[in-house]
């Protein structure tokens, strides 16, 4: 293979490296901006938008805030809300998070 051809074909495997890098990246690190929502459907899909006035107006009206730190579950095709408490040994719920992930996280608790 000549050395450009080489050079273009490490260029493009460098590439497809960065981009999966930096989706998974992205996927570990969400962020929510200030009017825009995440609508996660029936089949777990998550679908991401902005909202407008009248969608702001009805949050706004019909919406309940989540507290810090909950967490959203899917299990047997249901969702699901845990939000961080205190236990009986006085820890809270989320400072043991660690033991019950299979992931590296490295989220804070209240």
């Amino acid at each position: 293979m000549m050395p450009s051809k080489l050079t273009i074909l490490a260029a493009g495997v460098a590439a497809v490296f960065a981009s999966t890098a930096a989706r998974a990246v992205d996927y570990e690190t969400a962020h929510i901006d200030e009017r825009h929502a995440m609508y996660l459907d029936p089949s777990g899909t998550v679908k991401r938008f902005t909202v407008n006035e009248t969608g702001h107006a009805m949050m706004m009206k019909n919406a309940r805030a989540l507290a810090a730190g909950t967490i959203i579950y899917r299990s047997g095709g249901k969702l699901y809300l845990l939000e961080d408490k205190k236990m009986a040994d006085g820890k809270m719920m989320f400072a043991d998070m660690q033991s019950w992930t299979s992931d590296r996280l490295s989220v804070g608790t209240r």
